[in-house]
């Protein structure tokens, strides 16, 4: 039976994965004062590369990109491209598990053992694809609507306490960085919803025949709050305590202190990880099950959820052992990225633009 989801909660969907690690670990630093124009530079463009994952999807609206591979390039080239991608959301799913261990390691259970958080992580994930994308669906939706009123109340305090000359002077170091920082920000959030190919097609989207509006709202709505947060965070630190903060976001809350009364709430912070940053694992680990349940030509993907799920969770806790690990990881994702969210997609709507051609000229 098809699974079906609301236009409601796959927006709340791309919001929460666009919120996840990135709303805590800074990813573009290199940018430095001109932090605001990278962003705003990234959610332009990351508007327009949204709009070719909508175009691919619009042609099969019945399909996800599995399907869509296999009628396209046929069996060995679909389930080639295929394989590659069911590696990359295993890849990411293990990454983001890891960063989601250390962070909640770092603030708060310094003694637990990371294996520990990382199973109980594990068997929440493996609960909620057990359900399905429906019951992700109703969590995601539940989810932002605990996180909006967190961030519509720190912002505004956070704010309270910001230097503007922190963005002064602007261009200062040229162009470049500028550039650098907005790759950075397409790659790693905002060209992620890539992801949404996967696990959804257009007609698993109740009432809504335009998934084009459906992306364009996600990332501009993820983009408000990447946006606010991050420049209201260096705006408060400044360029070095920001650059040189593991969680910069965290770090401005954590000084957030109206007359010793309201003061040390950055746990609110946590609480957006923790719950954006669930839900991002269990989309890509549901890309990835879908994935392997289309090239073994399996009829459901719940029954090898749990075996994958034990895999990513080995793997989460040998990939990345600290946050400089972290780092590093996603310096690198930043180029695998690139083939994975640019250049296969415009490959693949190349092959699905021939495809309806000859399809509509042999009518």
């Amino acid at each position: 039976m098809e699974e079906v989801i609301s236009k409601r909660q796959c927006i709340c969907m791309i919001i929460l994965i666009m919120l996840s690690e990135s709303f805590v670990i800074g990813p573009i630093k290199g940018a430095k004062s001109d932090i605001w124009i990278a962003i705003l530079v990234a959610i332009v463009i990351s508007c327009l590369i949204s709009l070719i994952y909508a175009r691919i999807m619009d042609r099969y609206p019945d399909k996800n990109l599995y399907g869509i591979l296999i009628e396209v390039f046929g069996n060995i080239i679909g389930n080639i491209i295929s394989i590659l991608y069911v590696l990359y959301c295993f890849y990411v799913g293990a990454l983001v598990l890891s960063t989601f261990i250390l962070f909640t390691g770092v603030i708060g259970l310094l003694n637990t053992p990371v294996s520990v958080i990382a199973f109980c992580v594990i068997v929440l994930v493996i609960a909620g694809l057990k359900r399905g994308l429906e019951v992700l669906g109703r969590w995601s939706e539940f989810f932002t609507k605990i996180i909006y009123p967190i961030i519509l109340i720190t912002i505004p305090l956070m704010l309270s306490m910001v230097e503007s000359f922190n963005l002064e002077p602007v261009l200062a170091n040229g162009i470049k960085p500028v550039v650098q920082g907005a790759f950075e920000m397409i790659t790693f959030p905002f060209a992620e919803i890539f992801t949404f190919m996967f696990i959804i097609n257009v007609k698993s989207i109740s009432k809504t025949k335009n998934i084009y509006r459906i992306f364009l709202i996600g990332i501009l709505l993820g983009g408000v709050i990447m946006f606010s947060s991050h420049v209201s965070a260096y705006l408060c630190l400044g360029e070095f305590a920001y650059t040189s903060s593991y969680f910069p976001i965290y770090s401005a809350v954590s000084r957030i202190n109206i007359r010793d009364i309201l003061q040390r709430i950055e746990s609110v912070i946590a609480i957006i990880f923790i719950l954006a940053g669930f839900i991002k694992i269990c989309i890509y680990l549901l890309a990835g099950c879908k994935g392997v349940a289309s090239i073994l030509k399996l009829k459901d993907y719940r029954f090898i959820v749990t075996p994958l799920c034990i895999i990513t969770f080995i793997i989460s806790l040998t990939t990345v052992t600290s946050i400089i690990e972290m780092e590093n990881h996603v310096h690198y994702y930043n180029y695998l990225a690139i083939l994975m969210q640019f250049i296969l997609p415009v490959f693949i709507l190349i092959g699905v633009e021939i495809k309806s051609r000859v399809v509509k000229k042999s009518k």
